[in-house]
């Protein structure tokens, strides 16, 4: 048995960029899909960087330092099962490590799904960490053999959202996992059997967001025969259907080549999740990266250096600095003791400790049942002055924020009022939560968005958001 494959990308109808990326090694069986998150040029460079770093280290990577990088408690499994584990957290210390020396491409990331056909065994290896997905079309059914790693799947184990409501939501592409947002990285693994004839479809979310599982099966079925037109076709379905976003699809098809292959049958084909991750296994993969000497393409306007932090210019603060402190060191010392440093004036920090909140359920019955514009106004008044009382945490409210408009946080509220660090400047707050919206404490509008002004201060402004339930603007 062997399989056939056909990749392709395709910027969508609406975005301007591609931030998805595609790897091939068939040679090992290996087929890699990548989805970037960031915005522009970092999303672009994510998902590259991470195919890049995983391909180029397939075949530098011996027993020893899989081991290493995987950490103890899977050593009793096979060293190549392993292998793809390592590159994707290579990957991801690659991003990880740039984000660092390069302040700009903070926020970047990519989703990531790979697979390794094991030709001799008859099995395909699947590696996953995001939400871009993995199907099997076997005999015109088709099946989801990947779990997208989001807030709405994390919603619907815990109980509180039925999948039928997930298309519904607007944090439906929230993902909870991605290369290169943190220092270790969860990734999923596990492995089918493989039948002559079965066809895999690995895509972004650009494809799934675009078109019902039925419309992929339908359209594998139709041009089965030719791999080719397969990826065409559903890259031109997703597109006719909006185009949205990036789509890439790989597509693999397993066929029959009379070669001997001995199918596992003791094989555990439950999935696995790589998590744990000690000191000394990141040390190996800083090592591996040094000693691979690998040198990713870092967006220019990544690598770009402020004027205000270059040399020149702080040389010439230094020498402004000492030329003040001369001067003022002939003030007396009495009026040395009333100068305060700047940020003993100002402060170190600027951000917000935000807490979403809503009405109590009897103040909500109150709204409802007031009989006019203005007696509702006033419970609604009474409600903002005395939150403490009249209201309680909501959460699981979608709150982001965005800067020039590109976002710049994105997470969930609680119990616990979110800390949320930001420079100094100008946002604009989003909140969303079902049947919900945000009430403007000064105007009492319920409206989409709020207005931040962050300055420096001693501590985060502590700020207090209210939801009323949309029927109340009735």
């Amino acid at each position: 048995m062997k399989i056939l494959y056909s990749a392709r990308t395709d910027t969508g109808v609406v975005r301007k960029e591609n931030q998805d990326a595609y790897g091939l090694n068939p040679d090992k069986g290996l087929f890699i899909v990548c989805d970037g998150m960031g915005g522009g040029a970092a999303g672009d460079f994510a998902s590259k960087c991470a195919v890049d770093v995983m391909l180029k280290s397939y075949d530098k990577l011996d027993d020893i330092q899989i081991k290493n990088i995987i950490g103890g408690k899977f050593s009793h499994m096979d060293v190549e099962i392993l292998r793809p584990i390592a590159l994707i957290m290579l990957a991801n210390r690659m991003l990880y490590n740039l984000t660092l020396k390069y302040p700009k491409l903070a926020g970047m990331g990519t989703t990531v799904v790979a697979t390794r056909f094991e030709a001799d065994k008859g099995l395909l290896h699947i590696y996953h960490s995001g939400d871009s997905r993995l199907y099997k079309i076997r005999a015109g059914v088709i099946e989801l053999l990947t779990k997208d790693h989001s807030k709405v799947n994390e919603l619907i184990d815990e109980g509180k959202m039925r999948e039928e409501d997930i298309k519904a939501v607007e944090m439906q592409s929230m993902i909870t996992r991605a290369l290169g947002t943190g220092s270790t990285i969860k990734v999923d693994y596990k492995a089918i059997p493989v039948k002559p004839g079965d066809y895999y479809v690995m895509c972004s979310d650009g494809l799934n967001s675009e078109i019902d599982d039925n419309i992929i099966k339908d359209v594998v079925d139709m041009h089965k025969n030719d791999i080719n037109v397969v990826t065409k076709e559903l890259i031109a379905a997703a597109n006719n259907a909006g185009g949205r976003d990036n789509t890439t699809v790989l597509a693999l098809r397993a066929v029959e080549d009379n070669s001997f292959y001995n199918p596992t049958r003791d094989y555990v084909f439950s999935p696995v999740t790589v998590t744990e991750e000690a000191s000394f296994q990141s040390s190996s993969e800083d090592k591996f990266l040094t000693k691979s000497n690998f040198k990713p393409a870092v967006p220019k306007s990544a690598r770009e250096k402020n004027f205000f932090t270059s040399y020149f210019f702080i040389g010439f603060l230094v020498a402004l600095a000492v030329g003040c402190a001369v001067f003022f060191m002939s003030y007396s010392q009495e009026n040395k003791k009333d100068t305060k440093e700047l940020h003993e004036i100002t402060g170190t920090v600027s951000g917000v400790s935000l807490d979403v909140r809503a009405p109590v359920d009897d103040q909500i019955a109150l709204i409802s049942k007031a009989e006019d514009k203005i007696s509702k106004m006033e419970i609604i008044r009474k409600i903002v002055n005395e939150s403490d009382t009249f209201t309680s945490p909501l959460s699981n409210v979608q709150v982001t924020i965005e800067g020039d408009g590109t976002v710049i946080f994105a997470s969930f509220s609680s119990q616990e009022p979110l800390k949320i660090e930001l420079p100094k400047g100008f946002y604009t707050m989003t909140m969303k939560y079902a049947g919900y919206k945000t009430l403007d404490n000064k105007s009492y509008n319920l409206v989409d968005s709020l207005d931040l002004n962050l300055e420096l201060s001693g501590e985060l402004q502590q700020k207090t958001v209210i939801m009323l339930p949309e029927k109340t603007e009735e």
